[in-house]
């Protein structure tokens, strides 16, 4: 891997970038995360309207059955660098991977690697995290937290940085309900948590956990709120820019609408109303929903970046990336996912889709019982019978898994600030190439956007074939009118109940 950063041609830029693309004109880039959903898009954005970078080093570490070369190449062959391939196809050759781990100590880098990173590096793009909301506390600290403390170990190497962007979460401070583009501190100091979570004493890492579980919803949130005060009190004279996401959806038009590589979060749920599996939520319908598109969230990142070089003033700038300018509620977001199920059928849907919203634990319990687990044993029992695999059951477990993990979010809304990025709109207004970011959701139109959500989740996630919509349309006919049996056989049996009950009281009553 030989790579040689101009750095004249650098600072030339630099003096004189009026656009996003000469920003980036003859810069090394480091990409950590590359390899997941939001880093994806960051890659392809990237590599698409700035083919003049002069590399992109990306960190990937090896798996248990597949080297660095082997996941590059299958990042790579992703369909969303086609047509990157057609127009740039010199600039794939300026992606380097690199073997690497943001949870060991020195990032897991050889010396040479580190070397080549030191001299050639300009703009870093901290993106890595484990996004599972229930991991232990220790795992959480040492991936997200201790990992952010790795970075800017290496980045105070860098002998020609420019930029460093870390990508946190705007829940980061969920235990404030009005978040301000600032860092908050909390009770509990990063360098007291890391040295507990590497002591190896389960039962503090444990009795810690328990109090920060008090004040937080989960680990994930906590352990990227520490990783935000480590970038600050580790910032000195350095360009930092922090981009907080709400929660990241498929695209609205980059690289191509409805994108999705997932079924984390949202996605597995819109996944599974549209199949018929998910019938009811626990969440506050009335509240807002903070859903982001991923294109969106990838021109924050990049813009972030230039805008936190040119426009500096020795603070850590933190841009909140959320859609609470133009919010939409949770019973607005079921409505257009079960239209969409209805109107355009998943191939293989096991249900006519419906969701019901609660608000508490109580009636969600209630209708779980008689929505999710008795039909998903019942299925499975067929399913057995006709020689398949019973698997209706695995997946109401996973998916009550699922509600526990965000049903804090769903019972709460927040008030994201965003003044940072109000003046960085307007500073890329000015530029050239303002045209190729889009960095405000005023005019989302959402009912467009979720029609090309679930397209997106049919298309890349169940890879299924447009030409089956009519045997689709044909199968939730059918699921429509055992639909309707079920619920008149259903309010046959509650009548039933409340006259066998009336006419035990009224016997009771009158002849006692």
């Amino acid at each position: 891997m030989k790579v040689k950063i101009n750095e004249n041609a650098v600072s030339e830029e630099l003096n004189r970038a009026n656009s996003i693309e000469g920003f980036y004109a003859n810069t090394g880039i480091l990409v950590t995360g590359a390899t997941g959903f939001l880093g994806k898009g960051i890659l392809e954005k990237l590599m698409r309207v700035c083919p003049s970078i002069a590399s992109i080093f990306i960190l990937i570490r090896p798996k248990k059955n597949q080297t660095i070369e082997q996941r590059f190449k299958k990042l790579i062959d992703d369909p969303i660098y086609e047509s990157i391939k057609a127009i740039h196809p010199s600039v794939v050759n300026k992606v380097h991977p690199v073997e690497g781990d943001v949870s060991l100590s020195d990032l897991g880098l050889s010396v040479a690697d580190r070397n080549i990173l030191i001299e050639n590096v300009n703009i870093v793009f901290h993106v890595a995290a484990t996004v599972r909301f229930n991991e232990p506390l220790n795992v959480a600290v040492n991936v997200n937290t201790k990992s952010t403390a790795r970075i800017m170990e290496l980045c105070k190497e860098l002998k020609h940085v420019i930029s460093i962007v870390y990508v946190s979460t705007a829940y980061s401070n969920a235990n404030i309900f009005e978040i301000e583009e600032k860092i908050y501190t909390t009770s509990f100091k990063p360098s007291t948590v890391i040295n507990i979570c590497e002591s190896g004493d389960q039962q503090s890492i444990d009795l810690l956990e328990d109090e920060i579980l008090k004040i937080y919803p989960n680990t994930y949130t906590f352990s990227k709120n520490l990783a935000e005060q480590i970038m600050s009190n580790n910032s000195d004279s350095l360009p930092v820019a922090i981009v907080r996401p709400s929660v990241i959806g498929a695209s609205l038009k980059e690289p191509c609408p409805g994108w999705v590589d997932n079924i984390y979060g949202l996605t597995g749920i819109f996944m599974l109303i549209g199949k018929g599996t998910t019938r009811t939520m626990l969440v506050k319908k009335s509240k807002r929903l903070d859903l982001v598109p991923v294109d969106y969230v990838v021109n924050i990142i990049i813009c972030a970046a230039w805008h936190v070089t040119l426009h500096r003033n020795n603070e850590v700038k933190v841009y909140n990336s959320t859609s609470n300018a133009h919010p939409i509620k949770w019973n607005q977001i079921r409505d257009i996912v079960v239209q969409c199920s209805r109107e355009t059928p998943m191939n293989n849907v096991i249900w006519f889709p419906f969701c019901i919203l609660v608000p508490n634990q109580c009636s969600y319990n209630v209708l779980d019982i008689f929505l999710h687990i008795l039909p998903a044993f019942f299925m499975d029992i067929f399913l057995k019978l006709s020689g398949r695999k019973p698997m209706i059951m695995k997946t109401s477990k996973l998916f009550n898994q699922m509600v526990r993990a965000v049903k804090f979010f769903g019972q709460h809304e927040w008030t994201f600030h965003q003044d940072n990025v109000t003046d960085m709109i307007k500073r890329v207004n000015l530029l050239k190439d303002r045209d190729i970011v889009k960095l405000d959701l005023w005019d989302m139109d959402w009912k467009k956007y979720m029609i090309t959500y679930m397209a997106g989740i049919e298309k890349f996630i169940l890879r299924e074939d447009s030409k089956s919509i009519d045997a689709a349309q044909k199968r939730l006919l059918f699921l429509y009118r055992i639909h309707q049996i079920v619920l008149m056989f259903s309010l046959f049996i509650l009548l039933a109940t409340i006259y066998i009950i009336y006419s035990t009281l009224t016997v009771r009553l009158f002849f006692p």
